[in-house]
């Protein structure tokens, strides 16, 4: 799941389980559009006007067509009994509070690690970050936004969020890259054997996510965010060499 479920068992002990699923992105046949990535017009939207280049994905045109041309999302959701429709309030009520600070955080992470503004995979990372939550529209908003405490199904509701990104954006032009970090946003068993973009974008999920206001939490200063971080880095999720890069 995603840092919801996380705090969630900082709050009360139960279990962490996260998603051991892979998927392949080299191969550029499992994605729905793959001749024509972004444009070099859409990687400079990105990186400069960020809210317009999330609304050109996060908006009922692009959900729909992921809807009705990739099959997997369907199935995903008629698997664990949800309705074929979507929310896209879902998503634009945290661009915000949470997919901009989120990017942000990243790309200074990012560039503390050592990389440069002008790499490639500094844009991919930087559309991964606004993007990564799009999955999150197919969430019943009863669990994506439920006061107390999730049981085990909801969590696993939770828990699709970020595949179904993964599959909404892997119908789109955006490079493979993007969907992948995506996808492996909150891959915690495996993120230690991934590469930079990765430790980037999930520590900057998740210290963003604890620093900001949710429905079944007060937000957390730097310090304890920080506390939290390290703790997961003692316990092998992330590498906590990255954890100083927030700035």
């Amino acid at each position: 799941m995603g840092i919801e479920k996380f705090y969630d068992c900082l709050l009360y002990d139960g279990d962490y389980i996260t998603d051991k699923g892979s998927i392949n992105s080299s191969n550029k046949q499992d994605f729905i559009k793959n001749k024509n990535y972004s444009t070099p017009f859409e990687d400079e939207l990105a990186l400069k006007h960020p809210l317009k280049f999330i609304s050109m994905y996060v908006n009922p045109g692009v959900v729909s067509n992921s809807l009705i041309n990739n099959p997997n999302i369907k199935e995903i959701l008629l698997s664990n009994k949800l309705k074929l429709q979507y929310n896209i309030d879902n998503v634009n009520s945290i661009i915000m509070s949470h997919l901009i600070p989120t990017a942000k955080r990243a790309q200074s992470i990012y560039v503390n690690m050592g990389h440069k503004k002008s790499e490639i995979n500094y844009t991919r990372l930087t559309q991964a970050a606004l993007l990564h939550d799009i999955g999150k529209v197919f969430i019943p908003d009863e669990i994506l936004n439920k006061k107390g405490k999730l049981n085990p199904k909801e969590r696993e509701i939770i828990e699709l969020h970020n595949k179904l990104s993964y599959e909404i954006l892997k119908t789109t032009n955006l490079h493979p890259l993007v969907a992948k970090l995506a996808y492996e946003h909150h891959d915690y068993e495996h993120n230690l054997k991934k590469n930079q973009e990765n430790q980037a974008l999930t520590i900057a999920d998740v210290y963003c996510a604890l620093r900001e206001k949710r429905v079944y939490k007060k937000p957390m200063n730097d310090l304890m965010a920080k506390f939290i971080l390290y703790d997961m880095g003692a316990k092998g999720s992330i590498d906590t060499r990255y954890i100083s890069c927030i700035t």
